[in-house]
C-alpha cells in the first residue's frame, strides 16, 4: 500500500515504531520488579517533560477548547504530591522543537497515545502499595473516557492536511521524551 493511501495514524505507527519501542523498553513500567522509588523517579521525569511540553503545544495549536481536556500536568503534580514529592522543585525538560499546527498534532499523538498504554501500566501499579487511588491519576488518563478521547483525537488528526509535518512532530517528541526519560539519573 502506498504511503498516500495510508491513514495518518498508520503512517505514524510505521514511522515511529522504533522510537516507541525504544521508549517503552527503556521505561520498563510494566516490569514485575518496578519499585515505588523507580515509579516516583519516572513520574518526576514525566512532570519535567510535561512542564515544558504542555505550554509549547498549546502555543502551536492555539485551540484551548480542544487541548484543555487533554492537559495532564496537574495530574502529575497531584500524583507526585501524594508520593511525597513537590513538583516545583523538579527540573523541566526543554520542549521539542515544534513548528506549526501539524507538528503540534504529531506531538500530541505521542502523548495522547500514552493514555492507552497508561491503562496497562495501572495494573502494574497495584503491586506498589500506593495509597488508595492516589499516585496513579496520570496513568489513569481519562478513566472510562479514554477510548472516546482517543477516537476524537484520531478524527481530528486524520483531518490534518500536512501528514509529513505530523510525522516530524511525533518523531521530534519521541526523541525528546526518550532523551529526557532515559538519561542517567
Amino acid at each position: 500500500m502506498e504511503a498516500e493511501t495510508l491513514s495518518i495514524r498508520d503512517r505514524l505507527r510505521a514511522g515511529t515504531r522504533i522510537d516507541h519501542d525504544r521508549l517503552e523498553d527503556g521505561l520498563r513500567l510494566a516490569d514485575p520488579g518496578l519499585t515505588l522509588e523507580r515509579y516516583r523517579e519516572v513520574l518526576a521525569r514525566f512532570y519535567g517533560f510535561w512542564a515544558g511540553w504542555e505550554p509549547r503545544v498549546a502555543a502551536e495549536l492555539s485551540d484551548e477548547t480542544f487541548l484543555a481536556p487533554r492537559r495532564r500536568l496537574h495530574l502529575l503534580r497531584d500524583d507526585l504530591h501524594t508520593l511525597g514529592l513537590e513538583a516545583r522543585s523538579l527540573p523541566a525538560c526543554p520542549p521539542p522543537a515544534l513548528h506549526g499546527r501539524a507538528e503540534a498534532m504529531g506531538s500530541l499523538y505521542v502523548m495522547e497515545g500514552s493514555t492507552l498504554g497508561g491503562r496497562v501500566i495501572l495494573k502494574a501499579l497495584d503491586r506498589l502499595g500506593l495509597p488508595g487511588e492516589g499516585g496513579r491519576s496520570y496513568f489513569a488518563g481519562y478513566g472510562d473516557a479514554t477510548g472516546a478521547m482517543w477516537r476524537a483525537f484520531l478524527q481530528r488528526l486524520e483531518a490534518e492536511p500536512d501528514a509529513s509535518g505530523v510525522l516530524r512532530g511525533a518523531k521530534a517528541t519521541f526523541a525528546a521524551l526518550a532523551d529526557w526519560m532515559l538519561r542517567p539519573a
